[in-house]
């Protein structure tokens, strides 16, 4: 082997390697630190590329989870009021048929058309007092007019990612406008017992509308459980592939950290050896 004084390759071979030890050794360091493999784009250009889309997913997925909460509590509203409204009209519908009955003075026909009116006007009082958010859920208003939107899904594609809530949900559940249910003729229509049970059927028009509300938003509510339980699976499975990118194995690191130790320190002392090759050249020409 030539003795080089210019050039000590073997010093350039040996501290390129503690380069290489000392870069990897901090490389574990960091990883170990974080928590994380990839730290920076220059780790993993594409995994961190499907990392931060996984993610998107991921927070996408959990707002929308909240979204059909949130629909749910609606639709569950809605649902109160029209039981309360359902109740109404169940007693209403005894009165008529009790009012159809030709056996009663008018003081009693007078007090049935007055519970009537009553419950009727309960059933006004309902329809405009239902909220949600400032939103009208049964006296007209936005919803009357589109329906309500719900966001189910992390992206924009409705038809994959929107459940919507047909407007015939909302409509007005005013007892004249709503359910053509007219206060102002109902004592008239109670001291007629043949004008009283022609009623029944107004009535029972009210209640099948009710009854129709009521099975489409179980239905929806079912299609929202649906949607819900399937964001979990995409949360879970989403948040298992990015941690597969992401997420360091700490052993595995811990391992790596300790071999580039004893890399780097070998590598420091044979670096000192090194360098000292070229003094070989002092003991040639002393001699």
């Amino acid at each position: 082997m030539a003795i080089i004084v210019n050039t000590n390759m073997s010093a350039l071979r040996t501290q390129n390697n503690l380069n290489n030890a000392t870069n990897a050794l901090n490389t574990s360091l960091e990883r170990m630190s974080t928590g994380s493999k990839i730290n920076s784009a220059k780790d993993d250009a594409a995994g961190l590329y499907v990392a931060t889309n996984l993610n998107k997913l991921i927070g996408g997925s959990k707002i929308a989870q909240s979204n059909i909460e949130t629909g749910n509590n609606v639709l569950s509203t809605v649902e109160g009021n029209l039981d309360v409204i359902l109740d109404n009209l169940n007693r209403i519908r005894d009165l008529t048929v009790q009012a159809s009955n030709g056996v009663y003075d008018a003081d009693s026909q007078k007090a049935m058309s007055d519970e009537v009116k009553a419950r009727l006007a309960e059933i006004d009082r309902i329809a405009v007092s239902a909220e949600f958010n400032g939103l009208k859920l049964l006296s007209g208003g936005d919803l009357a007019t589109n329906g309500l939107r719900l966001q189910v899904g992390a992206n924009a594609d409705a038809a994959a990612n929107c459940i919507r809530v047909d407007a015939s949900v909302f409509a007005s559940m005013s007892a004249a406008a709503g359910l053509g249910l007219d206060a102002t003729t109902v004592e008239t229509t109670f001291k007629n017992p043949d004008q009283a049970a022609a009623y029944i059927d107004d009535i029972d028009d009210a209640i099948n509308d009710v009854n129709t509300r009521k099975a489409t938003i179980g239905a929806i509510q079912n299609r929202l459980d649906a949607a819900a339980g399937s964001l979990t699976t995409t949360i879970e499975n989403a948040t298992a592939a990015k941690s597969t990118i992401m997420d360091a194995d700490i052993a595995e690191e811990s391992a790596e950290y300790t071999k580039q130790q004893i890399l780097q320190q070998t590598s420091a002392s044979l670096l000192v050896q090194a360098n000292n090759l070229p003094s070989l050249a002092l003991s040639l020409i002393g001699g």
